[in-house]
């Protein structure tokens, strides 16, 4: 590592060298905030007396080769931001100079084109550009500098920041009364210039300590330059391009800046739960996630990216509600099922709770690797959400929500390694907490709580409604479909509302205080928000002094010619008279629709049993591969032969227990041995369950069977 304090303009300009900005870097992201404080000091030390002015770091790095040109190629590893504006002020100098011919500048257009500031004049192609950048704005740079050069050369409309930092430069010089002041500036501008050599400097950890305050760069930034940093300078953008593209790729539906983050936060919380994670933990969990994997040997990296691709379209199905295709290959009999799973999905997104999505990526990843049916995996994710809405309902205590949720996502996992029923033990473990605050709510404390609460208030009561609404509406349509999750002509939330039956104004009515009975005051605030006296509507009303009769009317008017819009209101348009009786006797129809949609689990007393912590801790503890090896079951030289006729493969047992693929890769894990043997033989990693498909030799019996 080569480092010392250069002039700015001194380094840019060195011949036959150019600046590139790596494939895994974050597009250029300075906004005016950032580009005005490097003006200021620029402006400030253009008309000072100090002969310099200290403005950052510059790490490059090298791998030691040149373009047949003798153009060496430097990796920006930190500073892109800071290079990149200087030279869109440089841009913005030049064509200042040629707008105005007539002025005494201290520098001329053509010293800023030939100097090598912005190109390399006397050489072509990629060479020619002094400063490469990255994914979107590549183009429009490089477009600014081709215009500078031609103007009739058409300049790249893609890259809007960089358009906008130019534009905001341009508008500085022209406002200022001295621009020599900017060139003198900018020739004093000296950084600490960092030069490492690839294979020799640890590029990353020097990174990360220029980076350290977490000011700039996100978790997910770090996480992607580690990840890429792990391969040479010519393989990066192919590793880009093969790995870490697809993961971005997959999360694009989501269109959020931190959706990376919150993604990897996310899967870090799977992997190890039930250990609670932090924003600041995230990128060092990742590093020891990375490590304890053995992802950063034997180019393993890759494999990790396809894996995490996989977990990101789980992801963003889990926030989006829609499940872009099957987990498994499907045939046309399980469409049904897997109309239930992305309904089911959908319900959760829809009550908002995103502790629970760690939970949602185990359950979707269970069926992607065949330990649960299509069918199965959508009765799993109806008691996640029966669990979640009920417990909202009733008021239950949040944290002990969140650490049940975590808690499960690693009782699952244990229960995969020792080869107990998946499904059947899902469905045990939320009845056991019974009587504990984590515990899933009975029927009849999720009825009570229904019948009686403020459910005009409550957070999800758009949701609860509109779900009842789609039951009732499917259920007249397909009365014979007992086991459907219909969502029926759901009403969206734009445009639709909640709104009373009884109205808010119903105590200043003569007729409505004659319908609530003896104690109209009690009876109206017993009653007002409750379940009963509430309906769906497209108009946003509340008429205070409307009557019972108008409010049948409008109902009515809300149905536009399509009754299952407001299937809701059904037993209301049937009544004659609207009271504290048919409030009450509509919030207990409703109340035992709601135990329909969101049922308890069912599991044999046998199982239920089984699983009572009392149980489970005097039963004997999982066996996992190095007890096999320990106990002499596997030795050393012992051989592993794929049991699928598909796959055809083998690995060999090492002397420390491992198990070792041809290629040399090394694992600790059946399962995640298998997932790279088929990835090595160009196979689908289909998330198959290695101890039912590895075997103890030739025709021996499966690891799952010695288990």
């Amino acid at each position: 590592m080569d480092a010392g304090v250069r002039r700015v303009m001194g380094l840019i300009s060195e011949i036959n060298v150019r600046f590139v900005v790596p494939v895994y870097q974050r597009p250029y992201s300075w906004g005016e905030e950032q580009c005005l404080q490097l003006w200021d000091d620029i402006l400030h030390c253009g008309r000072s007396r100090e002969e310099t002015h200290f403005t950052g770091s510059i790490v490059t790095m090298q791998d030691g080769s040149a373009s047949p040109a003798g153009v060496a190629a430097l990796a920006l590893i930190d500073g892109q931001q800071r290079i990149t504006t200087i030279a869109l002020l440089l841009v913005a100098l030049a064509r200042y100079a040629s707008a105005h011919p007539d002025e005494q500048l201290p520098y001329s257009r053509d010293e800023v084109m030939l100097g090598g500031y912005l190109t390399n004049p006397f050489r072509s192609g990629e060479d020619h550009y002094k400063l490469t950048l990255s994914k979107g704005d590549r183009a429009t740079f490089r477009s600014i500098v081709d215009n500078l050069e031609d103007p009739s050369r058409p300049v790249d409309p893609t890259s809007k920041r960089i358009l906008q930092n130019l534009s905001l430069f341009e508008q500085r010089l022209d406002a200022l009364s001295n621009v020599a002041s900017v060139w003198v500036g900018l020739r004093r501008l000296e950084v600490v210039a960092v030069s490492l050599t690839q294979g020799r400097d640890r590029a990353q950890l020097i990174f990360e300590s220029m980076n350290s305050t977490g000011k700039d760069l996100g978790a997910a930034d770090l996480i992607r330059n580690f990840v890429l940093m792990k391969y040479p300078l010519d393989r990066q953008a192919e590793a880009y391009r093969t790995y870490w593209k697809p993961l971005e790729d997959a999360l694009l539906p989501l269109g959020e800046d931190d959706a990376l983050d919150d993604f990897v936060r996310c899967f870090m919380q799977m992997a190890y739960a039930p250990e609670p994670l932090g924003q600041a933990d995230l990128y060092q969990t990742f590093k020891r996630y990375v490590a304890e994997g053995g992802f950063d040997r034997n180019d393993r990296m890759g494999f990790l990216c396809l894996r995490l691709k996989d977990f990101a379209q789980y992801y963003v199905a889990t926030v989006t509600g829609e499940l872009a295709q099957p987990l498994v290959e499907a045939s046309a009999a399980d469409a049904p099922a897997f109309r239930e799973v992305t309904a089911r999905l959908a319900g959760i997104a829809e009550l908002g709770v995103p502790q629970a999505r760690p939970l949602e990526l185990e359950l979707l990843r269970s069926c992607h690797r065949r330990e649960c049916t299509l069918t199965q995996l959508a009765t799993m994710l109806g008691t996640l959400e029966s669990y979640l809405l009920r417990r909202a309902v009733c008021d239950c205590e949040g944290s002990a929500q969140t650490q049940f949720l975590l808690r499960l996502v690693a009782k699952l996992q244990a229960v995969r390694n020792a080869g107990e029923k998946y499904y059947d033990a899902y469905l045990a473990l939320f009845l056991v907490e019974e009587g504990t605050p984590r515990r899933l709510p009975t029927d009849d404390e999720f009825s009570r709580a229904l019948q009686s609460r403020d459910c005009f208030g409550f957070s999800r009561s758009f949701y609860l409604l509109t779900r009842l609404n789609g039951h009732r509406a499917a259920a007249s349509a397909q009365a014979g479909e007992k086991d459907a999750v219909p969502t029926g002509d759901v009403p969206t939330r734009e445009g639709w509302s909640v709104e009373h039956v009884m109205p808010v104004g119903a105590l200043a009515d003569d007729a409505w205080r004659a319908a609530l009975g003896p104690n109209p005051e009690l009876a109206y605030e017993r009653l007002e928000n409750t379940l009963g006296n509430l309906v769906l509507t497209p108009y946003a009303y509340d008429l205070q002094d409307c009557g019972f009769d108008q409010k049948l009317e409008r109902l009515r008017q809300d149905a536009d010619g399509v009754p299952e819009r407001i299937a809701l209101s059904s037993d209301v348009l049937d009544q004659q008279a609207w009271g504290p009786e048919q409030i009450e006797a509509r919030g207990a129809r409703l109340a035992r629709e709601a135990l329909a949609i969101w049922p308890m689990p069912t599991v044999d007393a046998a199982t239920l049993e089984s699983y009572r912590p009392t149980a489970r801790a005097a039963s004997l503890r999982q066996t996992t591969w190095q007890d096999l090896f320990d106990s002499g079951v596997v030795q050393m030289d012992d051989t592993l032969v794929s049991a699928s006729p598909m796959y055809p493969g083998r690995a060999t047992v090492t002397s420390t227990g491992k198990i070792m693929l041809a290629n040399g890769q090394m694992f600790t894990d059946p399962t995640d041995a298998y997932e790279r043997f088929l990835g090595t033989i160009g196979a689908n990693p289909t998330g198959l369950n290695g101890w039912t498909h590895w075997r103890l030799g030739d025709g021996g019996p499966l690891l799952d069977d010695l288990r």
